[in-house]
């Protein structure tokens, strides 16, 4: 699944690449729908903006959760997303790319010292150079993730 999250959606677009989502950030106008980008199978236009309740698109879909975390909720209920569907922190955070293995040796340096000696497994974004590693952060947010999933 790809998501075009409007603008003021970037919290939500950073959960979304934490499930390991392509979601990119793009400011949406419903006064200006030919701006709009074309439907494609697997694509989904997430925003809150009201306005675009008289779209008649089915790859439009206008949140009504205020916070990122409920709105991740709304977009998994809504399209039925299951454990299958995510490839949890396999895209950066920040910028969307996917992210590249890493030796240690690669992380010594990137990485707090702390978590060098206590980690194996890092991961690299090769757009940004952010570095990531399955520490506690990972496992909490792989947590709430699935925890969304079982309300399901």
């Amino acid at each position: 699944m790809k998501f075009i999250v409007d603008l003021p959606l970037g919290g939500l677009a950073k959960w979304l690449r934490f499930c390991g989502f392509d979601a990119v950030l793009q400011r949406l106008s419903p006064q200006a729908p030919q701006n709009l980008p074309a439907p494609l199978p697997g694509a989904y236009l997430l925003t809150r903006q009201r306005a675009f309740d008289s779209f008649k698109r089915e790859d439009l879909l206008v949140l009504t959760a205020g916070d990122p975390e409920g709105q991740l909720e709304e977009v998994i209920r809504r399209l039925k997303i299951t454990r299958h569907h995510l490839h949890p922190l396999s895209r950066c955070g920040q910028c969307n790319a996917v992210l590249d293995a890493i030796s240690r040796d690669q992380a010594l340096g990137l990485v707090p010292e702390h978590v060098f000696h206590t980690q194996e497994e890092f991961h690299q974004c090769p757009r940004c150079g952010q570095v990531y590693w399955p520490g506690s952060h990972h496992q909490g947010i792989i947590a709430r993730v699935l925890e969304k999933l079982s309300r399901e």
